[in-house]
């Protein structure tokens, strides 16, 4: 088997989706290995000692952000005669790897990158998608709808590419915080809709500002963290009933899901979407678009809205009949995701 390295660069970035699949995934996969069968290369400047018990953390080149995998990881990997694994969407140009493409938004969803940073972003990430569908290393991506829209576009035989989907399990070993009911005394336990993610124009945001302008009575949180390549922003202007919070902590998050009346999560494109599941994990009941690949993930345990439709009666929603949330949450796991990896990475 060839020498397979990690592309830990992800442990230089804030904690998204994205990144806590790289980080969950690893950590399960490390209780599966030998000592030192596998490596994670770091930038010198990133500190994860004591993360991993089998895998060898390898400190390699002063290269900050996003370049260090176009310019240090390639050479680590051309020197030991290396193949890397990427989390996020990104490979060394020069050097393709194993990548997992979570979705290829980017490249269906371009006018949705409107300011300058997005539509390079966009034209960056289009560029590793083609090189990633050329390079024939497999491919991973985390749901069959991602799978199907990788091989159309890109003429990449399904064959190559494995679904390995994310996990739910990390929630529960957040503690609770509830500081947020202090600072924010219109937000009630069990009488507010929430909802969580990025501010981007595929979050669709809009469908709950539209909900709470019908529903004035009702109070609406939203929590979630701007992001460069959107200039997606909220107008909140005479909407007493809805509460943007920002990007607030994994123990803030668990407790706004515990004690909704609802979970909200209405984005209109997902190659999976792991907040739903952590609200199911957590006992909400979740309304999800209808969209992408969410009937996929949730399956029969959720209430799905067509998201372009703004006219709902949010009692009959909540009153909507769903199966037990355990169909969908035992269709995924951290654990099971790891073990998928391990058979595709022995099978080079």
């Amino acid at each position: 088997m060839k020498k397979i390295v990690f592309d830990g660069q992800v442990y230089a970035q804030r904690m998204t989706g994205q990144y806590r699949y790289a980080d969950e995934i690893l950590k399960a996969l490390d209780k599966m290995i030998k000592r030192n069968e596998f490596e994670i290369i770091v930038p010198e400047y990133v500190n994860i000692c004591g993360k991993f018990e089998n895998i060898k953390v390898v400190h390699y080149g002063r290269v900050k952000g996003l370049l260090w995998t176009q310019t240090s990881l390639p050479a680590y990997l051309i020197k030991h005669n290396a193949v890397s694994v990427g989390f996020c969407n990104i490979t060394p140009l020069i050097h393709p790897g194993i990548a997992v493409v979570h979705d290829i938004g980017y490249k269906v969803l371009t006018n949705e990158y409107k300011n300058i940073y997005g539509r390079i972003s966009s034209l960056w990430h289009r560029l590793n998608y083609f090189v990633i569908a050329r390079s024939r290393k497999p491919i991973i991506t985390v749901s069959e709808f991602s799978k199907g829209q990788i091989s159309e576009i890109y003429h990449v035989p399904k064959k190559r590419i494995s679904t390995i989907g994310n996990g739910w399990q990390h929630i529960l070993g957040v503690d609770d915080d509830d500081s947020l009911f202090g600072e924010y005394p219109q937000i009630r336990k069990g009488q507010y809709f929430f909802a969580l993610g990025s501010l981007e124009e595929r979050k669709n945001f809009k469908w709950i500002v539209e909900e709470a302008k019908r529903n004035p009575k009702e109070i609406f949180v939203i929590a979630g963290g701007s992001v460069k390549n959107s200039s997606e922003k909220l107008d909140l202007s005479g909407i007493d009933n809805l509460v943007f919070v920002g990007y607030i902590s994994d123990e803030q998050v668990k407790s706004l899901m515990k004690n909704c009346k609802a979970f909200l999560f209405p984005s209109t494109f997902e190659g999976f979407g792991i907040p739903p599941l952590e609200a199911l994990a957590l006992g909400a009941k979740v309304i999800s678009s209808n969209s992408a690949s969410m009937p996929e993930i949730l399956g029969d345990s959720a209430v799905y809205i067509d998201p372009y439709k703004y006219e709902y009666d949010l009692g009959a929603l909540l009153e909507a009949a769903t199966s037990p949330s355990k169909g969908a949450l035992d269709s995924f796991s951290w654990r099971s995701s790891a073990k998928r990896l391990l058979i595709l990475l022995k099978r080079l």
